[in-house]
């Protein structure tokens, strides 16, 4: 049975739209680890999410790790490629042709400049769950609000069903207390 790898849920309920996540996401992908140590040694702050705003509602957008990715079937040279538990780029194979950007379904792809073996070069960009961090997903613990979490499929479904099953029960006895009580 394979395993069923993480991936950032967003509850938009929550989302105030501060773009800290992306902030956070892309300190966590610099070599000084902060922001003005960043600046001061020039690297570039390219952040994998993105937070966008539909009608009135603000949300952080990432790559979704689909396990049957498109990005990873169109890309000619191999650069994005699935793990067991999750999807990623690799930027030195990348050529910036766009494909995965145009298939995505969730619009987590952006191609930008980056610097691979000492050379500029244009590259994906997508959510990689900060899988080398410690702390996990540098979004996820820098949300003010906990809008962000790590989750696994199999939590998100027993939970949806636990919260079915709750309301079933609800709708069962309203209807026997209506039975009782003509």
């Amino acid at each position: 049975m394979p395993v069923e790898g993480p991936f950032i849920l967003v509850n938009p309920d929550r989302c105030l739209g501060c773009h800290t996540c992306e902030l956070a996401c892309a300190v966590a992908h610099t070599e000084a680890g902060s922001v003005i140590g960043a600046v001061l040694a020039g690297e570039r702050l390219q952040p994998r999410n993105y937070v966008l705003q539909v009608d009135s509602v603000k949300i952080s957008t990432q790559c979704r790790q689909c396990e049957d990715a498109p990005c990873v079937k169109v890309c000619p040279t191999g650069a994005t490629y699935r793990t067991e538990t999750y999807t990623a780029v690799d930027q030195r194979l990348c050529i910036a042709c766009r494909l995965c950007m145009m298939v995505c379904p969730f619009g987590a792809i952006r191609v930008a400049t980056t610097t691979v073996a000492g050379r500029d070069k244009r590259a994906a960009f997508k959510c990689d769950l900060c899988i080398d961090r410690l702390g996990g997903p540098a979004c996820v613990e820098a949300c003010p609000t906990k809008a962000l979490s790590l989750s696994y499929p199999r939590e998100v479904i027993q939970q949806a069903s636990q919260t079915t099953a709750r309301q079933f029960l609800e709708a069962l006895e309203s209807q026997q207390q209506l039975a009782s009580n003509p």
